[in-house]
């Protein structure tokens, strides 16, 4: 579209579904008439793209803040929220919340004369771009749904990989203070995050691969590869299924789960030999940096949430031939499961097999 000059993209969810939105913000930047980019974001994930070069301002809504406060402090903030973004004149908002109330004060507060988004639920009324999705994310990755709505709206995306940026004058500091930290354990080290982050809530266990067949499965991979020690970290809220996997292994590991901002994360993810973690946000972070990775799937299908793009460097790690997984579909999964057989019967043994091409890459360099 030739006259799209200011963009509004909003994206309330979390690390990996916004990293899904880089080839996005890469691809707007390849149009020559558009000077602004803008995001508004939940409150969880502004690192994600503080310093993202595609990015012009950030504004957050934090959903979490306005229930703890009164209406009146609730009205104010939110008035001065639309306000700012009024005044900053869009010609296109690119809706991935998959919800009806951002386009509907897009059309009458904000005054944004194109509004793309998902045909949902009939939750896409508000929008007048609209890609349809009867059956939720289904047949190809989530990251080509955005993309495929964002050229749906005009705007082609053709290089279609994931980006992470660090704090360009900040990198060096950090990567000095995470090899301080994880001087027991030296260069060659796997990082692993037993947990999956915070974005299931209670229904993280869903996610979760045991933590004693993490604990088999790295003793297999350190006879095979020869690191010399584990870095382990996840959530603030899984510190203690951290510090069981720490207290499981024979091997040095540094456990530091809820200790490091995103950045540290990443730079620790960036010095690792491989990354091993359950479907989350660390897992599509690590394929931003292209750190070698496995990643466990249960009730997710990873053809829709896996490692993107396709790589023999970054692999899914499921239960095979089990009738009922892939059970997540129209963004529900049966959260009634009482076996959760496709994470609990995926042995250690088995991982370990699926993880032998991979192994063979790592061991090639």
């Amino acid at each position: 579209m030739k006259n799209i000059r200011s963009v509004l993209i909003v994206h309330p969810y979390g690390i990996g579904d916004l990293l899904f939105v880089t080839p996005v913000l890469r691809a707007l930047r390849l149009l020559p008439t558009v000077g602004t980019v803008d995001l508004l974001l939940g409150s969880r994930t502004r690192e994600v793209v503080e310093h993202n070069p595609h990015v012009d301002e950030i504004f957050v809504l934090d959903k979490d803040k306005l229930r703890r406060q009164t209406r009146f402090e609730n009205f104010r903030e939110l008035l001065d929220l639309g306000l700012k973004l009024r005044a900053r004149r869009y010609d296109l908002l690119l809706d991935f919340s998959l919800r009806p109330e951002n386009a509907f004060w897009a059309f009458f507060f904000l005054g944004i004369p194109k509004r793309a988004g998902f045909a949902y639920k009939r939750r896409g009324i508000f929008h007048n771009i609209r890609y349809p999705l009867p059956e939720g994310y289904s047949r190809q990755h989530a990251a080509d749904f955005y993309a495929g709505l964002a050229e749906l709206a005009g705007i082609p995306v053709r290089d279609r990989f994931l980006e992470y940026y660090f704090p360009p004058r900040e990198k060096r500091e950090i990567e000095i203070k995470i090899k301080d930290r994880l001087a027991g354990i030296g260069k060659n080290f796997i990082t692993v995050s037993p947990g999956g982050g915070d974005s299931w809530g209670r229904e993280a266990v869903f996610k979760r691969w045991p933590v004693k067949y993490f604990a088999e499965l790295i003793g297999r991979l350190q006879t095979k590869l020869g690191f010399k020690g584990v870095c382990i970290i996840g959530a603030r809220s899984e510190v203690e299924l951290c510090q069981e996997l720490k207290d499981s292994l024979r091997i040095p590991s540094f456990m530091l789960a809820g200790e490091t901002s995103l950045a540290e994360t990443a730079a620790i993810l960036e010095m690792s030999s491989l990354f091993i973690g359950n479907d989350g946000g660390l897992v599509h972070l690590a394929r931003a940096l292209e750190v070698p990775l496995a990643a466990f799937y249960g009730p997710v299908p990873p053809e829709i949430y896996g490692p993107y793009p396709g790589s023999e460097n970054a692999i899914a790690l499921f239960k095979r031939d089990l009738a009922c997984r892939p059970c997540y579909h129209k963004f529900r999964f049966k959260n009634d499961c009482p076996t959760i057989a496709c994470l609990k019967t995926l042995a250690p043994e088995e991982a370990f097999k699926q993880m032998e091409p991979l192994l063979q890459t790592i061991a090639r360099g």
